[in-house]
């Protein structure tokens, strides 16, 4: 007499979802390395400082009590960096990456948008900070000057970092491949630096058109930047700027912080039309 025994299949306990906030995270550390490994990124990074290079051979002349134009300036290195960062750096590897299927891939195993933007722009903010960080080292060495609200201050960065890097992966959507992206950037590039005081001073304009360019993102973040490093109402120039801390000097700021919340939301929004599949595919 035979005895038969019958193996029931070892049944599998399906895995948990792993949540967007973990997924973003993880991507993120990948960001990094691939950062650091990747030379025209380490090359953008530089970028930055080359724009502000004349304020070596210029002569500062004092503005405010305690305040020169080369302190000023250098204040504006925060936003700067944001964008070069943000707009030629994320345009670049997104359109890389779509056009070797990475992207696909990412979104057919189930990586929502919102980590993989969501990871460069904390990569991209990552970068930025470790850049401002050396400002703020080099000001205080040099000017004997540290932010006066550093809270205004690290709001600032944060709001254009995030505008920034989702204008760079909004702009990848309109490039072929990488080398095509790095053209197309240098539109919204050189027009935000035109734009924002870097070319022609905001004082030499006039009141109608400085208002306009207050609607667009550079100008407020870099309001924002030199108001809470100085502790100056620089908002609207620095002709005629009062002191301001505390409550009065975030109530000054409350117009910029909201443009430049404002444009996230919409970069945000324009970003649900991005386009994973590389251009020309059917």
């Amino acid at each position: 007499m035979t005895t038969s025994t019958t193996t029931s299949p070892t049944t599998r306990t399906p895995r948990a979802p792993v949540g967007v906030l973990r997924q973003t995270l993880r991507l993120t550390r990948t960001e990094f390395t691939l950062f650091y490994r990747y030379r025209m990124a380490l090359y953008i990074a530089v970028l930055p400082a080359i724009f502000l290079l004349p304020l070596a051979v210029s002569d500062p002349v004092e503005v405010l009590p305690g305040v020169d134009t080369a302190a000023l300036s250098l204040a504006r290195f925060f936003a700067l960096a944001a964008m070069t960062v943000g707009v030629a750096h994320v345009s670049n590897i997104y359109a890389a990456r779509r056009e070797q299927l990475v992207l696909k891939r990412f979104r057919i195993s189930g990586v929502p948008p919102a980590a993989l933007f969501g990871a460069t722009t904390l990569s991209v903010l990552g970068v930025v900070s470790v850049q401002s960080a050396a400002v703020v080292a080099f000001l205080g060495a040099t000017a004997d000057t540290l932010p006066t609200d550093p809270v205004l201050l690290v709001l600032s960065i944060v709001l254009i970092t995030v505008v920034m890097s989702l204008l760079g992966a909004f702009i990848a959507r309109f490039a072929r491949n990488a080398e095509s992206a790095q053209m197309i950037s240098m539109v919204p590039f050189l027009l935000l630096l035109a734009v924002s005081g870097f070319v022609i001073p905001l004082e030499a304009l006039p009141d109608g058109v400085v208002f306009v360019l207050g609607l667009l993102p550079m100008v407020p973040a870099i309001e924002l930047a030199q108001s809470a490093y100085f502790g100056y109402d620089l908002f609207g120039g620095f002709e005629g700027a009062e002191r301001a801390a505390g409550l009065d000097l975030w109530l000054a700021a409350a117009p910029s912080v909201l443009v430049l919340a404002a444009w996230a939301v919409v970069m945000a929004l324009l970003l649900r039309s991005f386009q994973w599949d590389p251009r020309g595919a059917r």
